[in-house]
């Protein structure tokens, strides 16, 4: 913010006295300036499952995120099928921002009744960001989508 105070000197008139009078003279204040927000772009981010055990109770994945950099944090939530338990492992967790690419592996052990029908779903959140990476036990995916 800049301002600006200019003091005049004001002679008196008509008389002999040789008083000296200041009086402030302000000029007008400018706005401040506001700097523009910077605009940041999404991390980039790629997430996959990596299957090492799958029977029909059994279960030993590792869930593989490259990603960066990142202004922001990165967090990482497992949505789980019914009947599906995790024993091993986190179904949240957060990866720090960083300025530059890096790989985080996360492993995972999970049992239940029988093979679940439905997908286990890493979700990947970040400001401007979801990526949703399901894992189908198995199953065959849906077909791609036309070019």
């Amino acid at each position: 913010m800049r301002a600006w105070l200019v003091l005049g000197l004001v002679m008196c008139s008509g008389c002999s006295c040789s008083e000296k009078k200041i009086e402030p003279v302000v000029a007008p204040v400018e706005p401040p300036i506001t700097p523009a927000l910077p605009v940041v772009a999404a991390p980039r981010v790629t997430a996959t499952w990596m299957q090492q055990t799958l029977t029909p109770t059994q279960m030993e994945l590792a869930a593989r995120l490259e990603y960066g950099p990142s202004a922001s944090a990165i967090t990482v939530q497992l949505e789980l099928p019914p009947g599906l338990q995790v024993t091993r492992g986190r179904t949240f967790f957060t990866l720090e921002p960083t300025t530059e690419a890096k790989t985080h592996v996360e492993s995972l052990s999970l049992v239940s009744q029988a093979l679940p029908v439905s997908d286990l779903v890493m979700v990947v959140t970040a400001p401007g960001l979801t990526v949703r990476e399901p894992y189908r036990f198995g199953r065959p995916g849906p077909p791609p989508a036309p070019p």
